[in-house]
C-alpha cells in the first residue's frame, strides 16, 4: 500500500446554509468550502444539500463540542520535555 493512498483530501470549511423544514421536523444543510489557496470565500464550492433530523443535529453538536474541548484542553497543557 503506498503512502498517498492514506492521505485524506480536506478542504477548509468557509460557510454553510442551514434552513429548517418544519414539515419534516428536520433541517437542510449545505457546506461551503474552498479547494485551493487562490479560491475566495465568495467563490467557494457549495456541496450537496443534506437533510438532518433534530436527533442527529444534537449528536453532531455534541461531537463538535467534545472536539473543541479536546483541542482547547491540549492548547493549555504545558509541553513536557522528553528525557
Amino acid at each position: 500500500m503506498d503512502k498517498e493512498s492514506n492521505v485524506i483530501q480536506t478542504h477548509p470549511l468557509v460557510g454553510w446554509d442551514i434552513s429548517t423544514v418544519e414539515d419534516y421536523n428536520a433541517m437542510m444543510i449545505r457546506l461551503h468550502s474552498v479547494s485551493s489557496a487562490q479560491q475566495t470565500e465568495q467563490d467557494a464550492d457549495i456541496g450537496p444539500a443534506y437533510w438532518i433530523t433534530t436527533d442527529v443535529a444534537r449528536q453532531f453538536i455534541s461531537l463538535l463540542e467534545a472536539g473543541i474541548a479536546r483541542i482547547e484542553e491540549s492548547e493549555t497543557q504545558p509541553i513536557r520535555a522528553k528525557h
